[in-house]
């Protein structure tokens, strides 16, 4: 480490010390509020009750976007997500969006409702997927994801059409929703974070904040003073810069130790060649510099209650606490009972009304009540810990690497990957041959990960091998063997596709079928499965798929 960073940093715990020691005295005899204090369970409560009725009315779609975002965020995991004023916003939202066309301006689709919409509808796609059902807004989201790119500044910020300026509040949603569809597997170009990154690197006030319009600076080396800095766009900017970083994998990041057997390296495909991953070239210590000088700006300025924008302020402020831990706790060890949460909750909860509303505080009564929900529910903390799961990882500046690097390997999106659990081509199709393996379930679970040229050369006895994992117990590795099955177009595979469309899962059923319809070129809609499909609608897709294989290869059994 840097002396000068590990002298900022340990500058900071002293003052963060020294600001809270006279709270604790106060507070002696008081616990820490948490997550699961029944105070802030039952704020949270009414929070969402106020969201769920009738009484929760305003028609912009970000305010729509943060309805959703937190009635599906106070759900517990496999939950459906079916919420009737969820089913709501997704419809405003969808009508807000309207045509999908990036070269027109939509008027409703500002920054702040493109970005909240973007992580709605990917929340909401995502719960959906986890309660067995199929995602619906993919389409939408790849469509706001390119008007995003769209209305980004060549500064690399985003602010208001009429003006040059990059807009702090405006970009954090831009980054923030950016980082949200990236790890729910949609395509972000790292050449657009990489612009938004060095604008915020140029854009931080001296002092360590930032202010609302960005003034850049010449250099990250010769920041300028910045106009209406406030806590807000502190939170904002910080939390943004954080993110960005994060998705660009800035650091020092070990590369896989040259003394990996060959039996274990990547298989190098021999069709088209791939585009090699991207390299940022953002300076490391650069952004180590600029996220310490936040972090002891926060140290000696931290406060709960400010002028203006309090709610959206201290949603802000929970997003770039969350992933500044996570990016100092590699581990992914979980931040307890932090001081800073259970101030914000106890004037969170004396500043709600006995209808669950946080009124008064600027942007609304539904987005700051959301905003209250979301803080309290650390919404950030949660989207954090799905990344993690989601196989997202937290790589910047080598974080989240084992010092032992001799079973890893840079796999072909450009993460770095343990080969011990997933293995690359060849390697993992061959370990998984052996289900005696007490790693084998993992395994099986990242078959989906495989490039198509590796499942184009598999043998029969691997491809045998993976048509019976749609029979296996554990859902993950049903999903990932259907999945495998479909990238290529195998006519011995669709017997066990057909027999996938009974899984008790809807979405392995629509993988299935969806891979019997590449296979068949079909774009017949009477293939089609709708989506909540009865079991009388599936038995008789599997008649009509079983009598086109049939037409194929009239000796197939496909008797199920």
């Amino acid at each position: 480490m840097h002396m000068q960073v590990m002298r900022r940093r340990l500058l900071a715990r002293v003052l963060i010390l020294a600001g809270t020691f006279f709270f604790g005295v106060l507070r002696a005899d008081a616990a820490l509020l948490t997550t699961e204090s029944p105070e802030v369970l039952k704020a949270i409560e009414l929070g969402v009750k106020y969201l769920q009725s009738d009484a929760a009315q305003d028609e912009r779609p970000g305010a729509q976007a943060l309805i959703g975002i937190a009635l599906i965020k106070n759900q517990k995991k496999g939950e459906s997500p079916e919420l009737p004023k969820v089913v709501q916003a997704a419809a405003k939202v969808q009508a807000a969006i309207g045509a999908h066309d990036v070269s027109k301006v939509n008027p409703q689709m500002d920054i702040y409702s493109t970005g909240l919409s973007i992580i709605f509808l990917v929340t909401y796609d995502h719960a959906r997927k986890q309660a067995g059902l199929a995602e619906r807004h993919r389409a939408d989201v790849e469509y706001l994801l390119a008007y995003l790119r769209a209305r980004q500044k060549k500064h690399g910020g985003w602010g208001y059409p009429d003006r040059d300026t990059g807009d702090t509040s405006m970009t954090q949603y831009g980054v923030l929703s950016s980082w949200e569809a990236k790890f729910h597997g949609y395509k972000v170009p790292m050449e657009s974070i990489e612009a938004v990154a060095n604008w915020l690197l140029v854009t931080q006030d001296p002092s360590g904040a930032f202010g609302y319009q960005g003034t850049p600076a010449p250099n990250p080396t010769s920041l300028v003073a910045q106009s209406d800095v406030r806590h807000s766009m502190a939170a904002a900017g910080l939390g943004a810069l954080y993110l960005s970083g994060n998705l660009l994998g800035v650091g020092n990041v070990e590369k896989p130790s040259k003394d990996i057997p060959s039996a274990l390296r990547e298989i190098k495909s021999k069709g088209p060649k791939e585009p090699p991953p991207f390299k940022s070239q953002i300076d490391a210590k650069l952004l180590r510099d600029a996220e310490s000088r936040g972090n002891e700006w926060f140290a000696k300025n931290f406060k709960v209650q400010v002028d203006m924008w309090n709610l959206y302020y201290l949603y802000a402020f929970e997003r770039y606490k969350s992933i500044a831990w996570f990016s100092e706790h590699p581990s992914g060890e979980i931040e307890k009972d932090p001081e800073w949460y259970s101030d914000i909750a106890r004037f969170l909860i004396e500043k709600q009304s006995p209808t669950g509303v946080w009124a008064g505080q600027g942007c609304g009564d539904v987005p700051d009540t959301a905003f209250g929900v979301l803080f309290l529910l650390r919404s950030m903390q949660k989207s954090i810990i799905e990344a993690k799961k989601l196989g997202g990882g937290l790589l910047k500046g080598g974080q989240g690497i084992p010092k032992d690097t001799t079973d890893l390997f840079v796999g072909r999106d450009g993460k770095l990957k343990d080969m011990k659990r997933e293995g690359p081509g060849e390697a993992l199709l061959a370990a998984l041959e052996n289900q005696d393996d007490k790693d084998f379930d993992k395994k099986a679970e990242s078959l989906d990960a495989l490039p198509q040229a590796t499942v184009e050369a598999m043998s029969s006895k691997q491809a045998a091998m993976i048509r019976q994992l749609v029979g296996h117990r554990k859902y993950e590795a049903r999903l990932a063997a259907v999945k495998t099955l479909g990238k290529v177009r195998n006519l011995d595979n669709v017997p066990v596709l057909i027999y996938a469309l009974t899984d008790p899962m809807v979405d392995i059923a629509r993988e299935a079928n969806e891979a019997l319809l590449r296979i068949s070129r079909s774009n017949d809609q009477k293939y089609r499965l709708s989506d909540n499909p009865t079991d009388s609608e599936r038995r008789a897709l599997i008649e009509k798929w079983k009598a086109w294989y049939r037409a194929i290869r009239p000796d197939a059994d496909v008797d199920l």
